[in-house]
């Protein structure tokens, strides 16, 4: 059994042998000229024996224009989501009675425009016995980064100069744009492919764009594709 307790945007749970000795209690701000946001737990294992513990992060909260990664025995890059999905990704042994600050959930966001966005990301960690998977315990970490009064979602950067059309899976950008080049980038900075207004197989899912005008000029932004 899994006795789960929220409090604020904050979810604690205790399992059978694991429990946060430190986590906070809400919502963290970040001052936007901070190098990278993080956020440290403490895990301990309340049991007599010892736990394999692994960790999944839930990124759907994600802002589209941060980057998140976390350490837990040891650091993992961008997207690695579930370390059991990877090579080399491992569990953490606790000792019995161990309380460990081996875990550091991180927020990039430089990372996408290697320029600093404001906005409000929110990570769900579940930790959990590798031998017993319904023993575990959830933290739901908010970073606020920079000034966010303004920043409800990614509708911030949904307001450029591009847009998309579902129905006919094209690009709608100005008439200025003639002739312009569409870089399309996926959300950890990779570029995508050069594209055009015709129809497109590009699968559904959030990307970053830039847009090159017959002048020269370079506009930035995040665009919805479904």
């Amino acid at each position: 059994m899994v006795l789960t307790i929220i409090c604020l945007d904050l979810t604690d749970s205790y399992g059978q042998s694991l429990e946060f000795t430190k986590i906070p209690s809400g919502p963290v701000n970040f001052d936007l000229e901070v190098d990278v946001a993080k956020i440290n737990l403490h895990v301990k294992n309340t049991s007599s024996a010892p736990v394999k513990v692994w960790v999944t992060m839930d990124t759907s909260k994600l802002f589209p224009a941060h980057r998140a990664y976390f350490c837990w025995e040891q650091c993992y890059s961008f997207g690695v989501v579930d370390a059991r999905n990877i090579a080399g990704g491992k569990p953490l042994t606790l000792k019995p009675g161990q309380d460990t600050s081996a875990f550091t959930a991180y927020v990039d966001h430089y990372a996408v425009y290697n320029e600093p966005r404001a906005g409000t990301s929110t990570l769900v960690f579940d930790f959990f016995n590798e031998e017993d998977p319904s023993d575990r315990i959830t933290a739901t970490l908010v970073f606020n980064v920079g000034t966010t009064t303004s920043v409800a979602d990614s509708d911030l950067y949904n307001t450029g100069l591009v847009s998309w059309d579902p129905s006919s899976r094209q690009f709608i950008m100005p008439n200025t744009s003639n002739s312009a080049g569409l870089d399309l980038y996926s959300m950890n900075g990779t570029l995508m492919k050069n594209v055009h207004t015709s129809n497109l197989n590009i699968p559904n899912g959030v990307y970053g764009y830039i847009l090159h005008t017959v002048t020269g000029t370079q506009s930035r932004g995040i665009i919805s594709i479904y």
